[in-house]
């Protein structure tokens, strides 16, 4: 497990990254037909879904590597290991609720202020963090990818006039 976590656990995270939206988005174009844009779905979800895809790889790695040292006996208990996984639940959510709002908006045509909330509180969250180490700006960057998509998803509805036809009008004599 070691050997996966070293060589094939980030290449795996990014190629679910790039194709869950995918995903998600031939679910979307099925369920909505005409009134989304494929394209902008896509955008729209890459940002949470990237994020979450990425969280769980991290929150996973972190648990397989406690349970590995708790077996050998040498588990600590520490506050490292404690806002490593905290950090990762509190992005997860975030990301699982700017998802669903993303999937809100893009099915029923729902308004963006939970889509900017989950963004902001991704920012407000990751963004102190970036001093510390780099790999915070990788919500960051799922975020902004996804703002790529927020105004296009929908298409406007279409005005249809209904034209009337004049009944002749008989003279009478």
């Amino acid at each position: 497990m070691n050997k996966f976590f070293a060589e094939y656990a980030d290449f795996t995270a990014v190629i679910l990254a790039f194709s869950l939206p995918l995903f998600f988005t031939i679910f979307v174009k099925l369920k909505t037909r005409k009134t989304t844009r494929a394209m902008a779905v896509y955008l729209l979800l890459f940002g949470p879904i990237g994020i979450l895809s990425f969280i769980f790889f991290h929150l996973f790695e972190n648990s397989y590597r406690a349970i590995v040292a708790a077996i050998a006996g040498t588990f600590v208990y520490d506050f490292h290991f404690y806002s490593l996984m905290l950090m990762g639940v509190v992005i997860a959510v975030v990301a699982y609720f700017s998802l669903v709002a993303c999937l809100c908006k893009c099915l029923y045509g729902a308004g963006n202020k939970n889509i900017f909330l989950s963004m902001v509180l991704m920012v407000v969250i990751c963004a102190p963090l970036l001093p510390v180490t780099p790999i915070s700006a990788v919500p960051l960057i799922c975020s902004v990818i996804s703002f790529g998509g927020i105004f296009s998803v929908r298409r406007k509805p279409e005005m249809r006039i209904k034209t009337q036809t004049a009944a002749p009008i008989v003279a009478a004599a």
